[in-house]
C-alpha cells in the first residue's frame, strides 16, 4: 500500500514539474518570438530625392512614308536601305517627267518597296524614312505622381545598351487622358534625348525624373512609420517596452523618408521584422521532447506586422 502511494507521488510530482518547465518554456519561447519581430535603428540626418521614373523603347519623334505623286516609272533609286540622307537629298527619280523624291528631314531610309523600272501609280508607297534626330521615349506614370511633373522638367536616362553612359532628356508632353487599370489610371509622359551619342531607335531605356529634393534632412526607413487613423506614427523603445509617438513626415525617395516633427537625431525606433523560419524550426527542436511526452500537442506561430508608409 505505502508502495502504491510513494508511486502516485512521485507520478504527481513529475506531472506539476513538467508542468512547470512546459510552462516556462512557452513564456521564453514567447517573449523570443516578441523580441524578434522588431529591430532597432535610429533617426538620421542625410539628403533625400524624391523621383518618379518609367521604362520604355527609343523612339523617333517622326516617320515618314514617301509615295508617288503620280502615275509613272521608277527611273532610279539612289539610295540604300539603313543609309543615312539629309534633308533635300535625293532618293527615287523617274522616266517620265515626275517630280524626283526628296528627303523631309534630315534621317534613314528604313525601307524600300520598290526597285529601278517598276511602275507605280499614285499615292502608291515607296520608302520608309524616320528621324534619327530627334529622339524620345515615353513612360507610364502614376495618377499620383502626375501633380509633380511639368513640361520642360528635366530627367535621367539610361539606355541598357551604354550602362557606362549618361544621358539626359526634356519632358516634352503630359498625356490629357490616361489609362485606367485595376483600380488605378496612368499617363504616358514623354521625354526627349538631350543628347543622343550612339542610341538607336528600339533600345530600351529608364528615365528618372527628381520631382523634390533635400539635403540634412531627419529621416527613418519609411517601414517605420505607421498610419494610424489618418495619422503617421512610429514606436519608440523604451525600458518598460515600446510606445506610440506621432510624426509628421516629407518627402521620401521610396526607402527613406523625412521626419519634419516628432523626432529627434539619434533617437531609437523599432522597425517591424518577419520571422525567419530558422527562428521558429530552432524553437520546434526546443521543445520536441516535451512535445512527445504531452502526445505531440502543437504551439501556435506568431509574425511581425509592417507599417504602412507614403
Amino acid at each position: 500500500m505505502k508502495k502504491i502511494t510513494i508511486s502516485i507521488m512521485l507520478v504527481a510530482i513529475l506531472g506539476v514539474g513538467g508542468f512547470a518547465v512546459y510552462k516556462n518554456m512557452n513564456v521564453k519561447a514567447a517573449n523570443v518570438s516578441a523580441a524578434s519581430q522588431f529591430t532597432q535603428t535610429k533617426a538620421s540626418v542625410q539628403s533625400i530625392q524624391q523621383t518618379v521614373s518609367g521604362s520604355g523603347s527609343i523612339q523617333s519623334a517622326q516617320t515618314g512614308v514617301l509615295k508617288a505623286a503620280s502615275r509613272d516609272t521608277i527611273g532610279s533609286i539612289l539610295v540604300s536601305k539603313n543609309q543615312v540622307v539629309t534633308k533635300g537629298e535625293q532618293l527615287i527619280t523617274f522616266e517620265n517627267g515626275s517630280a524626283s523624291i526628296t528627303a523631309p528631314y534630315d534621317g534613314v531610309i528604313s525601307d524600300i518597296s520598290v526597285s529601278a523600272g517598276d511602275s507605280v501609280n499614285a499615292a502608291q508607297q515607296l520608302l520608309t524614312m524616320f528621324d534619327n534626330k530627334n529622339l524620345y521615349t515615353t513612360i507610364s506614370v502614376d495618377e499620383t505622381d502626375l501633380s509633380s511633373l511639368k513640361i520642360g522638367q528635366k530627367a535621367d536616362i539610361k539606355v541598357n545598351a551604354f550602362p557606362d553612359s549618361k544621358f539626359t532628356g526634356t519632358i516634352k508632353d503630359i498625356s490629357e487622358q490616361g489609362i485606367y487599370s485595376n483600380g488605378v489610371s496612368s499617363f504616358d509622359v514623354t521625354i526627349a534625348l538631350d543628347d543622343l551619342q550612339s542610341v538607336k531607335v528600339g533600345m530600351s531605356a529608364e528615365a528618372t525624373i527628381v520631382t523634390a529634393s533635400k539635403d540634412n534632412v531627419l529621416a527613418v526607413p519609411v517601414e517605420a512609420v505607421k498610419d494610424v487613423k489618418g495619422g503617421k506614427y512610429v514606436t519608440i523603445p523604451n525600458a518598460n517596452g515600446s510606445t506610440m509617438q506621432k510624426v509628421e513626415i516629407g518627402i521620401s525617395n521610396g526607402k527613406m523618408v523625412e521626419v519634419t516633427n516628432g523626432l529627434v537625431a539619434g533617437q531609437a525606433v523599432e522597425l517591424p521584422q518577419v520571422q525567419t523560419s530558422s527562428s521558429s524550426s530552432s524553437k520546434t527542436r526546443g521543445m520536441g521532447s516535451f512535445q512527445m511526452m504531452q502526445g505531440g500537442s502543437r504551439s501556435g506561430n506568431s509574425s511581425g506586422t509592417q507599417g504602412k508608409s507614403n
